[in-house]
């Protein structure tokens, strides 16, 4: 993709993109954060960050990741975070939320439970899951790998984190509270409230996972699951986020984190949050949430 056509869609999308100038409401902060459809006229600026970076990690053709992801647009929104604070706005980074859709489900359940040589979990969900010599079905694992997890297996109600990252220059150092990809984190649990979901999937490389994992482990991993390979050189492992027990695991654990994670406490002093511009469908009142938690809480 070309950088030029994603800065002037950048900079479309800040001057009119929401139908008014978001400059204004600025003031002086580095980011804004914007939820934009995969179908959208600016669903590029998402897809730049994406196949940028995933193609240079997993050493693959753009085309080939575009293509990957790309089928499951219909249920896609990009929560984005873009530069802002020099003449030229950029895309710092990005996540993938999918919403599910019929006939196209989540990459990462398909991907997870899928009847083929490329899974590398295959092997330990017949092991965990299935007697020996009983026939495999890709629905009967998910609903068994589910029941083991206490996850709800009807996957309107969860979304799927397909994508997470941050464009070179943009990724912080372990533990940074306040970096792109906090404000992307943020910006889909409170997505995933709005939306009334109560579980995030995902399959992690396994370096964002322990940084995430490092403020009170809020994902948790499926039994008899290990690291592997998948999509590229590097191990990954499938997780997931019961919204309620993760957060309060985060609570426990520090909950000045959990106010960021949730509240995106801090936050909205670098960035322009979308429940400051959009309140109506992402403000705390909107999405249920009660005033912020005591510090000792």
């Amino acid at each position: 993709m070309n950088s030029q056509v994603i800065t002037t869609l950048c900079e479309e999308f800040i001057r009119g993109g929401k139908g008014y100038d978001l400059a204004p409401l600025v003031q002086g902060r580095q980011y804004v954060v914007a939820y934009i459809p995969a179908t959208s006229y600016f669903s590029d600026i998402g897809r730049y960050v994406e196949t940028k970076v995933f193609s240079s990690v997993f050493e693959l053709p753009e085309e080939e990741v575009m293509a990957d992801y790309g089928k499951y647009d219909d249920g896609s929104t990009f929560a984005c975070v873009i530069d802002v604070s020099s003449d030229v706005p950029t895309p710092a980074g990005c996540l993938r939320i999918v919403e599910y859709v019929d006939g196209l489900g989540f990459k990462d359940v398909n991907d997870l439970v899928a009847d083929s040589a490329d899974n590398p979990w295959l092997d330990e969900i017949k092991d965990e899951h299935f007697r020996a010599g009983e026939r495999y079905a890709p629905d009967v694992a998910w609903g068994r790998i589910c029941r083991s997890a206490n996850l709800n297996p009807d996957l309107s109600s969860s979304l799927d984190i397909a994508t997470h990252a941050s464009v070179d220059e943009y990724r912080g150092v372990r533990g940074k509270i306040d970096g792109v990809s906090m404000l992307f984190y943020h910006a889909c649990l409170r997505y995933a409230l709005a939306h009334q979901k109560d579980s995030l999937l995902a399959i992690f490389d396994l370096k964002p996972f322990e940084n995430l994992q490092q403020f009170g482990n809020p994902f948790s991993t499926h039994t008899g699951l290990t690291p592997h390979p998948y999509g590229g050189p590097y191990d990954t492992i499938p997780a997931y986020l019961i919204i309620p027990e993760g957060l309060k695991r985060m609570y426990e654990h520090n909950s000045a984190v959990g106010r960021v994670f949730e509240y995106g406490e801090g936050l909205n002093h670098i960035a322009l949050l979308p429940n400051e511009y959009e309140p109506d469908l992402f403000s705390d009142e909107a999405v249920g949430l009660k005033s912020v938690p005591d510090k000792g809480a």
